[in-house]
């Protein structure tokens, strides 16, 4: 095993916890400042004794504040900073008291010792920055976790909308197929046998495929031509429905159910099964980025008053919105005596 494969196995086995050195990074450079001001006034090893106490009061506060200051009474407010100022005015007699009785060993003879208020002060002044530079980064600490916790929320929220989107969408289609088959029935049409064929299959893919997050174009595409084969059945004559599609991208994916509203309001407000004049037109082309959906009706006279009220069309707004957001451009026209909508989707 040659020595590339032994470190990668190590690192893998062995994985390095960045946080946890970065730390000590930051509290060896730390040590390494105070080291090369102290080493200017005093010899190399009390210049070391000195360097490694004051990191050690820096490090001491830093940790206060940030494993038991901080979590405990930051919620409280004025109380936090009040209850933190007696806390670092205890920790500079603390170590005033260390530097006093304790280190005097460890000092060189040759060093003047300052005055008892100066070493104090020196000592709340150094706990205070300790001090402030806890709060920031459990500040920062704080904020990114509320960040988080706000992103995993938006998460589930999305995903619980869709859920409900999805829960709308199959029992409006399952209504409408319903009544067609009434109707062919009610007439003792031929068709019946075949519109409850049809049903099956339609059923199969909003009920199974449609728990994917994604379905290929094609899914989506044969549910359009069976509908529109279901919609032919409601009348005797040929209605115009018109369907062009780019082969090309059928294997392309796209949300489920993503289209059909846009079918379903265009026959609901066409009456192409009252109307021979009336039609429906569909185009779906585009390439591997993008797809360019059109869809193009009439408007029946008796409906035109309430077109577009329907809530279809802002269902599939809705989840455009959530799904696709910044990816798509739906641009709906209701013109004199045509309905057009035309969605730009990048894949």
């Amino acid at each position: 095993m040659n020595t590339f494969a032994v470190y990668k196995y190590t690192m893998r086995k062995y994985p390095i916890n960045k946080k946890f050195w970065m730390s000590h990074v930051i509290w060896l450079i730390t040590f390494c400042v105070f080291f090369s001001m102290s080493v200017y006034f005093q010899p190399a090893y009390y210049a070391f004794i000195s360097s490694i106490f004051n990191t050690f009061v820096i490090f001491s506060l830093y940790m206060v504040t940030t494993k038991i200051l901080f979590p405990r009474y930051y919620k409280k407010g004025i109380d936090y900073f009040i209850i933190s100022f007696f806390t670092v005015v205890a920790f500079s007699i603390i170590f005033l008291l260390v530097e006093i009785y304790i280190i005097p060993e460890y000092h060189n003879p040759a060093h003047e010792k300052p005055p008892l208020f100066f070493l104090f002060m020196r000592f709340f002044m150094t706990l205070g920055l300790s001090f402030f530079i806890g709060t920031s980064v459990s500040l920062m600490q704080h904020f990114t976790k509320l960040k988080e916790k706000e992103k995993v929320l938006i998460e589930e929220k999305l995903e619980t909308e869709l859920k409900l989107l999805k829960a709308q969408i199959n029992p409006h289609f399952i209504f409408n197929a319903l009544n067609n088959i009434y109707s062919l029935t009610y007439m003792k049409s031929q068709k019946a046998p075949e519109s409850v064929l049809k049903l099956s299959e339609m059923l199969r893919y909003v009920f199974y495929d449609c728990n994917k997050d994604r379905v290929t174009l094609s899914s989506e595409i044969k549910y359009i031509e069976n509908f529109n084969a279901f919609q032919q059945m409601k009348s005797d004559y040929k209605q115009n429905i018109g369907l062009i599609v780019d082969q090309k991208i059928e294997n392309n994916k796209i949300a489920p159910m993503l289209l059909i509203p846009f079918l379903e309001n265009a026959y609901k407000y066409s009456r192409i099964e009252e109307n021979e004049d009336a039609f429906v037109r569909i185009e779906i082309s585009g390439d591997n980025e993008t797809l360019h959906f059109k869809i193009e009706n009439s408007i029946s006279q008796q409906v035109k008053s309430s077109h577009g009220s329907g809530i279809g069309i802002k269902n599939v707004q809705h989840r455009l919105d959530i799904i696709y957001p910044g990816q798509h451009e739906l641009k709906i026209e209701d013109l004199k005596d045509i309905f057009r909508v035309e969605l730009l989707l990048k894949l």
